[in-house]
C-alpha cells in the first residue's frame, strides 16, 4: 500500500510537470527516490504503471533510481517528508 501511495504521488507530480510544459503525452518518467522509503523498485514501477492507466502517462517508460541516504555532520541520517523524498522528471511530446 505504501508503494501505491508513493506511485500515485509521483504520477501526480509527473502530470503537473507535463501540464506546465503543455505536453500531450508523457514518454518517460524518471524518478529518484530515497532508499529510506523502503520501496522495491519493481513494485513501484508496477504501481506507477497501474496509476498511469487512462492518463497521458499511460505507456510511459519508467526509470527509477534508488538514492542513498544523506548523513549529517553529527552522524544522523538526514530525513525529509512529503515530495522531498523523491524527485521526478518527465519527457513529453
Amino acid at each position: 500500500m505504501h508503494s501505491l501511495w508513493i506511485g500515485e504521488s509521483i504520477l501526480q507530480t509527473a502530470l503537473e510537470q507535463a501540464d506546465e510544459c503543455h505536453g500531450k503525452r508523457i514518454k518517460v518518467i524518471s524518478v529518484k527516490i530515497q532508499e529510506e522509503n523502503f520501496v522495491e523498485s519493481d513494485w513501484l514501477q508496477f504501481c506507477l504503471e497501474v496509476a498511469a492507466m487512462g492518463t497521458i502517462a499511460e505507456g510511459a517508460r519508467i526509470e527509477i533510481e534508488l538514492a542513498t541516504s544523506t548523513t549529517c555532520d553529527d552522524g544522523t541520517l538526514a530525513t525529509s517528508t512529503g515530495r522531498e523524498l523523491f524527485e521526478v522528471a518527465v519527457e513529453v511530446d
